[in-house]
């Protein structure tokens, strides 16, 4: 009897512990359908992860489409793709997970896997077929793309990189603003953002401006942030950026979370977190003081997004993007032209040969009026692509992409152009980068004009008259006179220093190379070799071409100054010929570095 009254507590004891479990599960997946519906996909994907763990393969379909599309609003995409597997891989799978896993290997530059599950998609849906083809003829272009090679030299900041998403959005007399959602601990001009807000729909801090002052003198040179307006700035919740100046820098357009105007899900538990809307604000500089913000009420749109500010060169145009009724796709780039009276005129779209069926964004223009922008909706390698297009307003030629390495299966975006049309900056989420979005520096040639590339110094010994030979006859090399052996040693002692990381000739380097112009001129078979040098930082590679760069800055202010091509040769020669100890890990102050950045000349006569 007693074992009886046992068997039956134990049959009792496990019906209540599994149906203990079942309702425990069931609120996670609640909890978890709450925090979805609210967009917090962090906080949603770890609930429905649990679920997934718990249940193994019972785990509902939605359960792991909800998963993985958590994950990919996190752009954690290798995760995603981890439960887009796990979808495929049940017998009840949706089409779409097909698609949607090609996408996540695409993302992370698996081309001919994506395509092999992008073909299995099957569906009747218009828009849908065009995205299949749209993203197959992605990955034919990008394999094509990356078997050319490329000679672009590309480095990531390593010392601006934080473990959030890092982008630059213009350039500044102080240095570069930046855009980051990164824990930032670094040498803040005000001591701020020790314990920052958090974004819960991925789990990271809100996006804030910064200026990184890459030039900044001292140790802290290069990891120096400067906060963008403070004052005006600071205490405002939420979203902040990206900022625009116009180029005297006493007027600021701004995008920012307009406050109590979020796009709510007003089901469950109600909008404890919501999607907010950006809009563009102003504000003016006054004396030292700026003006309190000010919304552009002629170019915000009630209910949609309105962002990504830029200036043209003239300050007359405002490009801005935009989800708004009545343009091509989901986000488009708008302009507006300035008025009379300075005030901005209505919105327009850019048109169809700049904006698709899908999203453009993150538009940037240089000097010459070139826009720069990303989109998915143009054919790319996957994510966001990084295009360029010449014209104005709604009247552009086709946008080129930029390809490989620009480009990759990764979100690339952010592109900025120095003013020597060989060297800048765009970011990434490609894979092996610090966080999500990191900031990439590039040195690229094929952008510079005018430039003709000069044959590298080889050493081709000429070969001694034959003595047989009676009619040969020896050529005599006339040594320099006195006067000009003292001319070239003082040649050969200049030295032309180069800001970190950079090619741009300093205006001191300019000063001298005008003297050193008009003494080839004076000697007219007199020939130069530029030779150049980097410091230790940055890898060998890079650092090899970074000094090439440096030798055509040199060679191509020559040139223009009326030297002969045919008289200038180069050698770069890398971080090799350091002339201290800064060598790889050795701490060094910016000015010993400094040392190592240098163009030398050795005359050839």
């Amino acid at each position: 009897m007693l074992r009886c009254h046992i068997i039956l507590f134990v049959i009792i004891y496990l019906f209540v512990s599994l149906e203990v479990k079942a309702q425990e599960d069931k609120s996670l997946e609640e909890l978890g359908n709450e925090a979805f519906v609210r967009q917090e996909y962090a906080v949603a994907a770890g609930l429905y992860g649990k679920v997934e763990q718990r249940k193994g393969r019972r785990t509902p379909i939605v359960v792991l489409e909800k998963l993985a599309h958590c994950y990919v609003e996190m752009a954690r995409f290798e995760d995603a793709g981890f439960y887009y597997l796990h979808l495929l891989r049940r017998p009840d799978k949706p089409s779409y997970a097909n698609l949607c896993y090609g996408e996540m290997q695409m993302s992370i530059g698996s081309y001919d896997t994506a395509r092999k599950y992008i073909a299995l998609y099957q569906t009747t849906n218009t828009d849908s077929l065009q995205w299949k083809q749209l993203l197959l003829s992605g990955c034919d272009s990008a394999v094509q793309w990356k078997s050319l090679g490329s000679t672009v030299a590309i480095e990531s900041i390593k010392e601006l990189n934080s473990e959030g998403a890092d982008w630059i959005s213009g350039v500044v007399k102080k240095g570069l603003l930046l855009v980051s959602n990164g824990y930032r601990k670094m040498a803040l001009s005000t001591g701020a953002e020790r314990n920052p807000d958090i974004d819960l729909r991925v789990n990271e801090p809100y996006f804030k401006p910064y200026i990184y002052k890459q030039y900044e003198k001292g140790s802290n040179a290069n990891t120096y942030l400067e906060e963008v307006l403070p004052d005006l700035l600071k205490k405002l919740p939420y979203h902040i950026g990206p900022v625009c100046f116009n180029r005297r820098e006493d007027t600021a357009y701004i995008t920012l979370s307009e406050a109590n105007k979020d796009v709510f899900n007003k089901t469950r538990r109600g909008p404890l977190n919501g999607e907010r809307l950006m809009s563009l604000f102003m504000s003016v500089k006054k004396g030292d003081t700026w003006s309190p913000l000010l919304p552009l009420t002629t170019l915000n749109f009630p209910g949609s997004y309105t962002g990504n500010a830029v200036l043209s060169e003239d300050g007359q145009t405002l490009y801005f993007v935009s989800d708004r009724p009545g343009g091509v796709g989901k986000t488009d780039i708008w302009y507006s032209e300035r008025l009379a009276n300075g005030a901005w005129g209505q919105a327009k779209n850019c048109g169809r040969d700049i904006n698709t069926r899908w999203e453009e964004s993150f538009p940037t223009i240089n000097e010459d009026g070139v826009l720069y922008f990303s989109s998915k909706g143009h054919p790319g390698m996957g994510g966001f692509d990084i295009f360029r297009a010449s014209g104005s307003r709604d009247e552009w030629t086709p946008p080129l992409n930029l390809r490989n390495p620009y480009n990759s299966g990764g979100d690339d975006l952010g592109f900025i152009m120095k003013d020597n049309h060989y060297e800048g900056y765009f970011s990434s989420n490609r894979e092996g980068g610090t966080g999500g979005d990191d900031v990439y520096h590039f040195l690229d040639n094929h952008f510079t004009e005018n430039l003709k590339k000069p044959q590298p110094v080889t050493q081709v010994p000429i070969p001694p008259a034959a003595p047989e030979a009676p009619d040969s006859v020896a050529k005599t090399i006339n040594p320099p006179e006195a006067a000009d052996t003292g001319l070239i040693h003082k040649l050969e002692q200049l030295c032309f220093y180069y800001d970190y990381n950079s090619a741009i000739l300093l205006t001191s380097s300019k000063e001298l190379l005008d003297r050193v112009a008009t003494v080839l001129k004076q000697h007219k078979d007199w020939k130069l070799t530029i030779c150049s040098y980097a410091d230790s930082r940055g890898s060998f590679e890079y650092n090899n071409d970074l000094t090439a760069l440096r030798c055509f800055a040199v060679i191509d202010y020559l040139i223009k100054q009326g030297i002969p091509p045919s008289h200038l040769y180069y050698e770069n020669l890398g971080e090799r010929g350091l002339v201290n100890d800064c060598g790889d890990g050795v701490p060094c102050s910016e000015a010993e570095h400094q040392r190592n950045r240098r163009t030398m000349l050795r005359v050839i006569y």
